[in-house]
């Protein structure tokens, strides 16, 4: 009897465990996928499953959906719970309601802020919105993080503050469920002795009407040689881009290799090409598991060749091209939505 009452206990606590990974810690689930969800006042609320959240700052009503977090954290699972801090209070109901609105932010490490040089270390934002500034287009704007061998998670970077987005400079970085509300420069470079960059989910909008950073350019600047970006876990692009990534065509000291891995990442919107490598300095682009809205053969451009050059000098583009040493991508990995 003793031992079915300590496999009994043992079986019920595991199931706790796995309950409990559908949530952050400390925090109590309020509703599921498609429920409507109510929290009394304005709070952080996480939304996921199997330890993967995104957050967001709600208030009243809201949809227990993506389309209210903007991102998906886990898209392999298609039933995530909404959850808030065991302190709050807050209610569930099966109808739809209207998404309510974000307004301000809370949580988080206090390392996370605008200007905040990270190294060595995780640092959890809890769904927080930092931003700089965007007076235009225009290169030398500073970084709102600095990463160096670290990682940052549940960050949203304001419009109207992207400056140069996130910047991986040394070791190994990761950014984990971040949301750019409207790329300024870029939304996040490798550069320096950075060796590998991954953007793991969170999405990224450029807005190309009324935003001093619209003009459609790349999303992700890759400049540190012998080194690897990785985009993977639902990241998605919206709006209107020029490309995903480049591997940087013109830089002082310019070379490789430089590579890239994409697998697993939507395209919303408008983008006039993925990736494009530098054929004559080794670079390669791995990308699997594509989705581009509306995509068509040629439409927009999947992986592109140039010709690298040294700063002061312009880039020559070879054009598109499949299965080869620099673009290993087969048109089957591509698909339209």
């Amino acid at each position: 009897m003793l031992k079915k009452i300590m496999i009994t206990t043992l079986l019920i606590g595991t199931s706790a465990a796995v309950m409990a990974a559908n949530r952050p810690s400390g925090y109590t689930t309020i509703c599921k996928t498609d429920q409507t969800c109510t929290v009394s006042q304005a709070t952080n609320v996480a939304f996921g499953a199997s330890d993967k959240f995104v957050y967001k700052v709600l208030s009243g009503s809201f949809k227990c959906s993506v389309s209210t977090f903007g991102s998906d954290p886990i898209p392999s699972k298609t039933v995530k719970e909404c959850s808030i801090p065991a302190s709050g209070t807050g209610t569930s109901t099966p109808s739809s309601s209207s998404v309510a609105s974000s307004s301000g932010s809370t949580g988080g490490s206090a390392e996370c802020k605008a200007g905040a040089v990270i190294e060595n270390k995780t640092v959890d934002c809890g769904g927080k919105t930092l931003g700089l500034s965007c007076p235009g287009d225009g290169e030398g704007q500073p970084p709102v993080i600095t990463l160096k061998n670290a990682t940052i998670k549940n960050l949203r970077i304001s419009k109207s503050g992207g400056a140069d987005g996130i910047h991986c400079t040394s070791g190994s970085c990761r950014a984990e469920n971040v949301v750019w509300e409207d790329i300024c420069e870029d939304a996040a470079s490798l550069i320096s002795s950075g060796t590998r960059f991954t953007i793991s989910g969170g999405s990224a909008y450029n807005n190309t009407s009324n935003s001093p950073g619209g003009k459609p350019d790349k999303i992700f600047q890759h400049n540190s040689k012998n080194s690897t970006f990785e985009i993977n876990n639902g990241f998605t692009a919206k709006g209107v881009n020029g490309k995903l990534w480049r591997s940087c065509g013109n830089c002082s000291s310019n070379g490789g290799p430089r590579n890239l891995v994409v697998n697993n990442v939507r395209i919303e919107g408008k983008i006039d090409s993925i990736a494009g490598v530098n054929r004559n300095f080794g670079d390669k682009a791995t990308i699997r598991n594509l989705k581009i809205q509306g995509y068509k053969s040629g439409s927009p451009k999947v992986c592109e060749e140039f010709q690298g050059v040294q700063k002061g000098s312009d880039s020559s583009k070879y054009g598109e091209y499949w299965n080869t040493a620099n673009c290993d991508v087969s048109k089957s990995d591509v698909t339209a939505f």
